[in-house]
């Protein structure tokens, strides 16, 4: 609890694998600030249900043929009724040290911000270098609050945000409507945009950090993209409001090239483009 006010925790989980007990460990490390622990299980058959029970969680399920991440994270804002604040994370998001009272301390001063993320590192054994740069240019090393008077000079990226490792007062989300529930894909930008364009603010905090590692195939790449471009494709009113996405994405690429090239990775190019076209085509085709 942080001034009297009350802190749930959320994790959506399917078939966490070994790998979440370290998950768990780790909010057992930053707990002490967290009243209720909570996960919507969407069918898992190995032992995801019982590793979140012995670790405090209560725990809900529901069928993964109605499964979407706008609907779980409603649901668990429902069921955590009672907390002025949701942390969300993922199955796979380790907390780093003190990040739960990092991204508390930043949200909790600022009645109009309905959303504060938290910065994302990768573990270079469970990465490589592709996902370690992209961390670096979505995720700066400044904390920051933004609003929509930084549409101009941000475009698409001033409803930036991430479900990995973010935290909502859950009175505001309230007030505009919650996760809508056919949403399966960019929850987080879609919950920013409808923040923003509602007078509400963003926070990013640089010092409450997870690892968040992945290591994606072309094919999950494209099939990631393919995701993002149904997302915008369905909600075309966020990038005629905020700016093209598409625009970003080429920041991207000329970012990622100059680094390789920095680092002394020039030859890595060639697969870094296709990696771009991977996206592209999944983008395109969403």
């Amino acid at each position: 609890m942080i001034d009297g006010k009350k802190v749930g925790l959320f994790l959506p989980t399917l078939n966490a694998g070994e790998n979440f007990k370290e998950t768990l460990l780790r909010i057992d490390n930053n707990k002490s600030i967290v009243d209720r622990l909570l996960i919507i299980d969407s069918g898992s058959n190995d032992n995801t249900v019982n590793l979140a029970q012995e670790h405090g969680f209560d725990v809900e399920t529901i069928d993964k043929s109605v499964f979407t991440h706008g609907l779980v994270r409603k649901k668990a804002s429902h069921r955590l009724n009672d907390c002025d604040f949701i942390v969300y994370m993922t199955q796979d998001a380790l907390l780093q040290q003190d990040a739960l009272n990092h991204l508390l301390s930043f949200i909790e001063p600022h009645d109009d911000m309905l959303v504060a993320y938290g910065k994302q590192e990768v573990q270079m054994d469970k990465s490589n270098i592709f996902e370690y740069e992209a961390r670096q240019f979505n995720y700066p090393e400044h904390s920051r609050i933004k609003s929509m008077a930084d549409k101009d000079t941000l475009g698409i990226k001033t409803v930036f945000s991430s479900d990995a490792f973010a935290v909502y007062n859950r009175h505001l989300l309230e007030s505009i409507g919650n996760f809508p529930e056919e949403v399966n894909f960019e929850e987080d930008m879609y919950m920013a945009a409808r923040g923003i364009m509602s007078g509400l603010t963003v926070g990013y905090c640089a010092e409450a950090k997870i690892y968040h590692s992945h290591h994606y195939t072309l094919a999950q790449e494209y099939k990631r993209y393919r995701s993002i471009g149904n997302f915008h494709k369905t909600y075309p009113w966020i990038q005629n409001k905020f700016g093209s996405n598409e625009h970003e994405g080429f920041k991207s690429v000329i970012t990622e090239w100059k680094f390789l090239v920095k680092h002394g990775r020039p030859q890595l190019i060639f697969y870094s483009g296709l990696r771009v076209i991977a996206k592209y085509v999944g983008y395109k085709l969403g």
